[in-house]
């Protein structure tokens, strides 16, 4: 055998041999790919703290991302007084944590280059970090030096980060971090309920306005972290079918000023979710819940897509469909302004083309789901124009061409419309030239 084939052979065998079918099975938190990145890199980097492996170093290179690495450490350090333990407790958390440290980094997409120890212990300050902000929210417990989590922004942008694609620690390091430091007033409820409660209170979406889960709820092990429990929650209490997948489901609705020409309504509706969309075909009617345009949306919006495009378990992405349906009606400032009068979009930002843009980039670089969730709303709408349309031909022809002499004078009036429209533009440049012979 070639010298050079007998290298690659060993080589090959070896990493054959050193890959294992759980590193490389089922869904990974990864980077967010480069062509969804640079429609909007700062969308998908943490603002005020950096979760897990593959943000650790940010801190070092990022000052603003600084002052919450102090937080971390001095959350472990309240945890323990609390508990009543001392410094040498730790050596029991860190254990507990380096018990998950295969499956966790067997988590991430890409080899994580860090050493034990360090690996070890950023999950530890890092899940106990969020454990214990998520109890502080729940409990309403804050102490004087959690003052800079009193200002909305902070909260705001604590919310942010933390559904960031990249800045995600394993749902189960959280779970099993809560599990070893349950108090008495952690007895009736459980750490999912923690989670929903804390978004619900940072975030502008209307997305978890739905039943909290009850202490004996049990993780679903597809889930892989916070991002991920938020829309696979999110997506199980939105009550809808389905249409089975088909290149027609993919026929798109016209802008919300050219429906309202063609005889549609808007209604802002109070529902469970920022999906449940519906469509009235008696009444023209077209009911979408009211959503807040503020400085975040943008990224919430593309780190759901993020997700929604490498999860394996969920061909539906019910969140890209929303994107996909609101970018139908948006076109420009105007289907903006349209939306804001009946209550649709409530802009923040002030600037309704800035939104018009925003709604026209997100669906940039983004794979159209196999299943179109609003398909069938889709349908209606478009039949419902189409009916449109046809009353106001049939109605055009009942008034005014139902004889043939009706329909010889509408014919004669456009033609003498047209000539005294010709005649009267014309006109003046035939007397500049009539007057410009005479002076010759």
């Amino acid at each position: 055998m070639d010298e050079d084939i007998s290298i690659a052979l060993r080589k090959l065998t070896y990493e054959l041999c050193r890959v294992s079918e759980e590193s490389s099975a089922g869904f990974k938190i990864r980077k967010v790919p480069e062509h969804l990145r640079t429609e909007n890199v700062k969308a998908y980097e943490p603002q005020i703290i950096a979760i897990g492996p593959l943000n650790h170093y940010l801190p070092r290179e990022e000052t603003h991302l600084a002052e919450m690495q102090k937080h971390k450490v001095l959350y472990l350090k309240k945890l323990l007084q609390r508990r009543g333990e001392d410094l040498s407790s730790l050596g029991r958390y860190l254990v507990a944590m380096r018990e998950l440290e295969e499956k966790a980094r067997c988590c991430y997409a890409e080899p994580i280059h860090m050493l034990l120890l360090e690996f070890v212990e950023m999950l530890l300050l890092d899940a106990c970090f969020i454990v214990e902000l998520f109890r502080k929210f729940e409990l309403d417990i804050w102490e004087d030096d959690d003052n800079v989590f009193m200002t909305s922004w902070v909260r705001k942008k604590l919310g942010r980060d933390l559904l960031l694609a990249n800045n995600q620690l394993p749902l189960f390091v959280l779970q099993q971090f809560y599990d070893d430091t349950k108090m008495p007033e952690d007895q009736e409820t459980n750490f999912q309920d923690l989670i929903l409660g804390f978004f619900s209170k940072v975030l502008t979406v209307q997305l978890l306005n739905v039943p909290r889960i009850g202490p004996f709820y049990e993780v679903d092990t597809k889930t892989k972290h916070l991002l991920g429990f938020i829309c696979d929650y999110h997506w199980e209490w939105v009550p809808r079918f389905v249409p089975p997948p088909y290149d027609e489901n993919w026929n798109f609705i016209i802008s919300a000023t050219n429906l309202k020409e063609a005889g549609i309504k808007f209604e802002r509706i109070e529902g469970e979710s920022l999906l449940s969309i519906d469509f009235d075909e008696d009444a023209g009617i077209l009911k979408i819940p009211t959503l807040t345009i503020d400085d975040d949306i943008e990224s919430f919006f593309r780190n759901i897509s993020v997700y929604e495009q490498f999860f394996p378990f969920d061909e539906y992405a019910p969140l890209i469909n929303y994107l996909k349906f609101m970018d139908s009606l948006i076109n420009t400032a105007k289907d903006v302004e349209l939306l804001f009068e009946n209550k649709i979009l409530h802009n923040c930002l002030g600037d309704d083309e800035v939104v018009a843009n925003m709604f026209n980039r997100l669906g940039d670089s983004v794979a159209l789901p196999l299943y179109n969730f609003y398909g069938d709303i889709f349908h209606n709408v478009n039949e419902y124009c189409d009916r449109h349309w046809k009353r106001w031909i049939a109605n055009l022809m009942h008034n005014y061409f139902n004889t043939p002499l009706a329909i010889i004078s509408v014919f004669a009036a456009l033609f003498l419309l047209i000539h005294y429209k010709k005649y009267y533009l014309l006109q003046p440049f035939k007397n500049a030239a009539k007057t410009q012979l005479q002076h010759l």
